[in-house]
């Protein structure tokens, strides 16, 4: 006897509004049962758009409007649009600018868990927010009936799911902490976890793998939490969903746990997914039952949802 469901994940979409309808669209055409919505959700910058007599301008060049929105809905960016002098104030007061980013992100996350109900359906989508997003988040995503699962241990069919966003220090994010904390908060969100039903959703991937290998300068290094392989290696969940490395889409095996990171080309407004299957097998021993659970048909689906990568 087999039971079974599949699991959508996406992360990094970073306001890319193309690159969130497209994830959305595939796990819907690929039947998904639940979806996570992993962090950094929100969008990296900020267009200051200069209103000068009903003429616009961005970085002192005369824009056109329907194209820079097509362009910030594409690659994931917000835009401001006001005088010069509205504008400078702005720039100037750091709690006026984090009061616009504020506002910003709620009209957007109003949008897409509308969007999110429309094209998938809201109560089978989890939201996990990470070191890229402004601490009231959650918040938002709760006034517009997101169920946000950072920092948090949820039951999904018979499935544990345990979430947490916080990054290694990169020195310009919200939810940035030392990796010995990281290692303190993951373990005791894990501590009551079962191993032999667990999902680890923590979105810095683990140091010296497949996942976390960036490009820095010319060359590449290992730029993963040893924190996160650590208790990877302590507790060997089922599966662990990883995010935060754009450039390093990949799958490795740390002991008996899967590891993943579907990558990111929010920029190109371009789907970065990873769908599986939990199955749940029940074997029978004459009068005796035993039920195991495993991870089975993961697949990659990047730019073209024709262009599947299946393990």
């Amino acid at each position: 006897m087999v039971f079974k469901f599949k699991i959508g994940f996406f992360t990094d979409v970073h306001g890319s509004e193309y690159s969130f309808k497209r994830s959305l669209n595939i796990a819907k055409a690929r039947k998904v049962d639940f979806l996570i919505v992993s962090g950094g959700l929100m969008a990296k910058e900020i267009m200051f758009v200069e209103d000068v007599g009903g003429k616009y301008f961005l970085n002192g060049k005369k824009v056109n409007l329907n194209n820079l929105n097509e362009d910030a809905l594409r690659s994931g960016k917000y835009i401001v649009i006001d005088k010069k002098e509205v504008i400078e104030d702005i720039k100037s007061d750091k709690s006026k600018l984090e009061k616009v980013i504020s506002e910003k992100v709620t009209e957007q996350m109003s949008r897409w868990v509308k969007i999110a109900d429309e094209v998938f359906r809201l109560e089978r989508v989890f939201w996990s927010s990470a070191h890229g997003d402004i601490l009231q988040l959650e918040s938002i995503l709760k006034n517009y009936g997101g169920k946000p699962i950072n920092e948090n241990v949820i039951n999904l069919e018979e499935i544990q799911i345990v979430s947490l966003g916080y990054g290694s220090p990169i020195g310009n994010s919200y939810r940035e902490i030392p990796d010995s904390e990281l290692y303190i908060k993951g373990k005791s969100l894990l501590k009551d976890a079962d191993k032999e039903r667990l999902i680890m959703n923590f979105h810095m991937p683990p140091l010296n793998t497949k996942l976390d290998n960036a490009k820095v300068g010319l060359r590449k290094s290992h730029v993963g939490s040893k924190a996160v392989l650590d208790l990877i290696t302590e507790f060997q969940p089922l599966i662990s969903l990883h995010g935060h490395v754009h450039e390093s889409t990949s799958m490795d095996k740390i002991g008996d746990t899967i590891a993943i990171n579907p990558g990111s080309l929010y920029q190109l407004g371009d789907p970065s997914i990873v769908i599986f299957e939990v199955h749940k097998e029940l074997k029978s021993f004459g009068s005796v039952s035993a039920s195991k659970y495993v991870i089975k048909n993961i697949e990659f689906v990047s730019t073209n949802p024709l262009d599947v990568v299946y393990f």
